[in-house]
């Protein structure tokens, strides 16, 4: 069954999948927790912890899919094929054990959405709601272009014209930080933080403390895509509670502060990613937090049909038929139809594991 097989089309599928697999390989399904929004069929979400390996491992890979809800498809297929492949037989040193966080945004895996049932991106969410906000100047000052109330095709040619004036890139992919560097003032928008805790958020932080809080040594793989070069894992470390340059387990990653600026920020500065969580939960851990993503074509902007899907979910119809075109589109960028796709995501991804589980054997 390992392979492409391992992916699916529907969060329904997906859990269904990853379960099953578990359950061959004999792993433990620890805890389903059930989010308080249903599926488009009404039907119940969960976010589920799995373990392979030695329940009393004090070293743990923790492998998380769908922090954006979307984006779940790859994670949650490669981590199924993983385990249907019978990696662990071979790759699995003495006393190290992986740790499945499956859908951990179950409302925006279901729904094919990056955000979740509040319309929070989670990985904007993971920041301290008691203190100011960081601002985002940026987001204010073209938020009328960003997130209009009203869409048309000729006002979002506009829009991303004047988006693109503001930075001086005519053209070209474009990660601006009005738009991906997180805002906290309008619930409506894109790339919206929260004003407080999703469930999500403490549901994450309730399976650290119940299932990761023993480890002494900790990786932690967060699974995203994203446009870039075709097919390509982009791997990004952050090692500093690692007690090692535990980037040198890799043959291929970027260590997160050598992301460089542009277009106003850089990646590695955006606020509430659900990667350094565990690092500040527990400060007796030696934790290596990774994030990485699976590219999925180069495309020039992403801009109009981020912005339109989600508008279409705040001020419009995503039944409709223009709607569901677009829907169709964001399907696309974050989850390839293109079957040749999953197997080579799989197979960096099935490199990717054994090279953190030797790391953490040696660690």
């Amino acid at each position: 069954m390992a392979g492409i097989t391992s992916f699916s089309d529907s969060y329904a599928e997906a859990r269904a999948k990853f379960l099953a697999a578990l359950d061959r390989a004999g792993g433990a399904h620890l805890a389903a927790l059930q989010n308080p929004g249903k599926g488009p069929a009404g039907d119940a979400l969960f976010t589920d912890v799995g373990r392979v390996g030695p329940a009393d491992a004090k070293k743990l890979l923790v492998l998380i899919s769908g922090t954006h809800g979307i984006e779940g498809f790859c994670g949650s297929g490669c981590h199924t094929g993983w385990i249907d492949g019978g990696y662990a037989a071979r790759d699995l040193p003495k006393g190290v054990a992986v740790v499945f966080i499956h859908a951990v945004n179950p409302h925006g895996f279901a729904w094919q959405r990056r955000v979740n049932e509040d319309n929070v991106d989670l990985n904007r969410n993971f920041v301290d709601h008691a203190k100011p906000y960081r601002e985002n100047p940026d987001y204010v000052k073209l938020k009328d272009h960003i997130n209009p109330k009203s869409w048309t095709t000729e006002g979002a040619i506009a829009s991303e014209k004047a988006i693109r004036a503001f930075y001086g890139k005519p053209e070209g992919e474009l990660l601006a930080k009005a738009i991906h560097g997180g805002q906290y003032i309008n619930p409506e928008g894109t790339f919206f933080g929260g004003n407080a805790p999703t469930w999500s958020n403490r549901t994450f932080r309730e399976i650290v403390s119940t299932f990761l809080a023993s480890a002494e040594q900790l990786c932690l793989i967060d699974y995203h895509t994203g446009s870039g070069l075709y097919g390509f894992c982009d791997l990004f470390v952050d090692d500093k509670s690692a007690g090692t340059r535990s980037r040198d387990w890799f043959e291929h990653c970027t260590p997160i502060e050598a992301v460089p600026v542009e277009d106003g920020h850089a990646q590695s500065d955006v606020p509430g990613l659900l990667m350094c969580v565990a690092e500040d939960m527990l400060k007796s851990s030696r934790i290596t937090s990774c994030l990485v993503e699976m590219r999925t074509k180069a495309k020039t902007s992403l801009l109009t049909p981020i912005c339109e899907e989600n508008w279409l979910f705040q001020h419009g119809d995503p039944d409709s038929e223009r709607g569901r075109a677009v829907r169709a589109e964001v399907r696309e960028l974050f989850y390839p139809s293109a079957p040749e796709w999953k197997p080579m995501v799989l197979r960096q991804s099935n490199a990717m594991i054994r090279e953190a589980l030797a790391g953490l054997g040696r660690a």
